[in-house]
Parts: structure tokens; sequence; C-alpha cells
């Protein structure tokens, strides 16, 4: 009886054992976005980020709500969607959530801010399909949203999307200036610094590559195109979001590091992400696309 007693508490935990080691494979294998042929038959039909203040102002600091959803419709072996929150062009906060069998995911978050600055919240909304026949496909879709807000002494808290006044004219055209400004130095710099022949790739920003999701990239047909943002975002994903790797080998988080500028070559075969680290270091990810 007693042999019989310790074969069944090794028994118990070596169930054990083997539930946790597949909790962790699993958590492992959601902590990446995997690029598979786009299907054909599911798309994610809703997708939506948004940005607004809250009226409340608390220790000199006011509060961005941010809000991320999506929907494909019907559920799909695996949601995930992770958003990007920059301030003047440097990321501020991230969100990311997935599930398992699910068509619908929502995430809520608060960011504290202090002074006038330019947010805007970037979104990949990504779907991972199984098949009987043990096929993968996958489906994505982006979404984004701004949003202005003015905290100056000589007038209430205010916020905006679009300017609708001469005082709200003239503040975006000042945030849009350092903004561009800031950008353009660090992105010039990696440049320089990776010695980077820029007449052979087109050009742009993170938040332009959501722009172009409509009509897609140029000189290239739509599936292509989808193609190669779905392969940036898995690289994005692992090289950014995640945490950045150091040239002397460290990881560090992207909070602080600026907008992200992809160069796309012209004949498709690869691409290049550049950006600043809080730090000031230039960093390049290259992602090869074996696109023809």
């Amino acid at each position: 009886m007693k042999k019989l007693y310790i074969v069944g508490i090794g028994l118990l935990f070596g169930l054990a054992a083997i539930a946790f080691l597949l909790f962790i494979f699993h958590q492992k294998a959601v902590e990446s976005i995997i690029f598979f042929p786009i299907d054909p038959t599911i798309q994610i039909k809703e997708a939506d980020t948004s940005l607004h203040l809250l009226n409340e102002k608390d220790n000199d600091e006011y509060v961005v709500n941010w809000e991320v959803s999506s929907d494909t419709g019907k559920p799909v072996y695996l949601r995930q969607d992770i958003s990007l929150l920059f301030a003047d062009g440097r990321l501020k906060a991230v969100l990311s959530d997935w599930k398992d069998n699910s068509n619908e995911l929502t995430q809520y978050a608060t960011y504290s801010g202090e002074d006038s600055s330019h947010f805007v919240a970037l979104t990949f909304h990504h779907g991972e399909i199984h098949h009987k026949d043990e096929t993968i496909t996958s489906t994505h879709r982006m979404s984004k949203d701004q949003l202005y807000v003015i905290d100056s002494s000589f007038s209430p808290l205010q916020s905006f999307k679009e300017d609708e006044s001469e005082e709200q004219r003239e503040w975006k055209d000042v945030l849009d200036k350092v903004t561009a400004q800031q950008l353009e130095y660090s992105w010039e710099k990696a440049v320089d610094f990776f010695d980077i022949p820029v007449q052979n790739y087109d050009l742009y920003s993170l938040e332009e590559i959501i722009d172009l999701q409509e009509k897609g990239l140029p000189g290239i047909d739509n599936a292509r195109s989808k193609e190669v943002v779905g392969r940036l975002w898995e690289g994005l994903y692992k090289e950014y979001f995640l945490g950045i790797k150091t040239a002397a080998g460290t990881t560090i988080p992207p909070i602080d590091s600026s907008l992200p500028l992809i160069l796309i070559s012209k004949d498709y075969s690869h691409l290049l992400v550049l950006f600043e680290t809080r730090e000031g270091e230039s960093v390049k990810l290259i992602q090869n696309l074996g696109i023809e």
C-alpha cells in the first residue's frame, strides 16, 4: 500500500510538471507574432484604436484614455493585438493582449502627461488560423488614432484631433514641427551611422505604413503588400516591442525610443527598420522579404 501511495504521489508530480511545461511553452508560443500566408476567407472586420482626454487633472497631470478593439467575426485559433503609444515621436507605453479560440479583443489603458503633446497610437491586429488539413494562415489589419493635448498656463486644458480654431492650428504647427525635427535628426543620424544608400529604398514612418493600408505599397499588388506589412510587424514585435538589443548585447525596454523609420528596398528583397533608443543609440533591424 505504501508503494502505491509513493507511485501515486510521483505520478501527480509528474503530471503537474508536464502541465507546467506545457503552460510555459504556450506562454512562449504566444509571445511572438508569426506571419503566415494571408487567409483569403477570414478578415478582421472591425479594428479600432481610440484616444481621448479625460476631463480631469491632478497634481499637474492630465490623463489620456487609450482603447483598442478588434473582431474577426468568428473565432480563430489565436487572436492578438499590440498597440504603441507615442508622444511627440517617442514611445511612451505599449498594450498587448491575446486569446485562444476567440474573435474579439478589447483593451483599455490610461497614460498620464504633464505638457502639451501630440499623441499617436499605432495598432497591429493579428489573427492566426489553423485548418483541418494542418495548414496555417493569418489575417491582419492596422488602425491608429491621434490626439493633441494642450496643457498651458494661459488657457484651460483642451484636446483635439483636427484643429478647428486659430489657436489650435498654431499649437498643432508648433508640436508637429518639434516632433518632425527630432525624428529627422534621429533618423538621419542612423542613416549616416550605418552608411545606408537611401536611394535604394522607399522611406516611410511606421505611421505612414498604416496610412497606406487601404491602397497598399506602391509597385506591388495588395496581397504582396499585406505580406510585407505582416513580416514588418513580425520583426517589430520581436525586436522592438518585446525589448531592444543594444550593441553591447543587453536588452532594454523600448520606452522613450523614437518612432521607427521603415526603409523598403525598391526590389522588395528586404526592409530596414531604423530608430533611436532612449540613450541615443542608433539601431538597425533587417527583415528579409523574399518577394519578387
